[in-house]
């Protein structure tokens, strides 16, 4: 394997671990930056310079209006409830999956390490998809998929053309503007976090208007 690919793969894997791990929502949303800024030169080729460029424009938007609800740190996001060990174990084996399975049964054009590493992604967003209970979170999980999608496309057909750059970086943009939107309206929904719906608290029996009669009840006549 290139050394150079090698190097930009463990990167985003350090990254999509970091991102899926951390209660911290700047450090979640930083992590995730590395990933969409890292990603585009997971190819060889690398894609030229105008789709390299859209692509790095992209990655910076969504990552500046995820910053944006997060920038200063009031509130957590849900972090990984296996550990960042469990996290790590799981985008490694599903990296070599994707390594063995490269290609899919037919001739691949791109690196396997772009297969391997969309495969860590899609796994590594699976729970923050499922168990995410904040827009942050889930948001990083859709993140990480749409970027794991991509690199297996990578690894399938080569390096994308400098169109199919621009309508993956509008997608990125467009996807971390969406989150960023969302998580802040619930920021301002009066909850003071990020979560998808207000937790109510259960509710109270609430006891019977009506008070017993003091007085004894009357003998039951007799049938004669």
């Amino acid at each position: 394997m290139n050394p150079a690919l090698a190097a930009v793969a463990i990167a985003i894997l350090a990254g999509a671990v970091a991102a899926v791990f951390v209660r911290d929502a700047r450090v979640a949303v930083l992590a995730l930056a590395v990933v969409l800024l890292a990603t585009p030169f997971l190819a060889d080729p690398i894609a030229a310079t105008s789709g390299l460029v859209a692509r790095l424009i992209g990655a910076v938007l969504a990552t500046y209006l995820l910053w944006i609800p997060v920038r200063d740190g009031a509130h957590p996001t849900g972090g990984s409830r296996l550990g960042w060990a469990a996290d790590a174990l799981v985008a490694g084996a599903a990296a070599i999956v994707g390594s063995v399975s490269h290609g899919l049964g037919a001739p691949a054009t791109g690196p396997a390490a772009a297969s391997a590493v969309g495969f860590a992604l899609a796994a590594t967003a699976i729970a923050p998809l499922l168990t995410g209970r904040d827009l942050v979170r889930v948001g990083i999980g859709l993140s990480l998929l749409l970027q794991g999608a991509v690199l297996v496309r990578v690894g399938l057909g080569g390096t994308p053309s400098a169109l199919e750059e621009l309508v993956i970086a509008g997608a990125t943009a467009a996807l971390g503007g969406a989150i960023g939107v969302l998580a802040m309206a619930a920021r301002s929904d009066g909850t003071g976090g990020f979560a998808l719906a207000e937790e109510l608290p259960p509710r109270r029996r609430r006891q019977t208007d009506v008070r017993p009669d003091p007085r004894p009840a009357p003998p039951s006549e007799e049938r004669s």
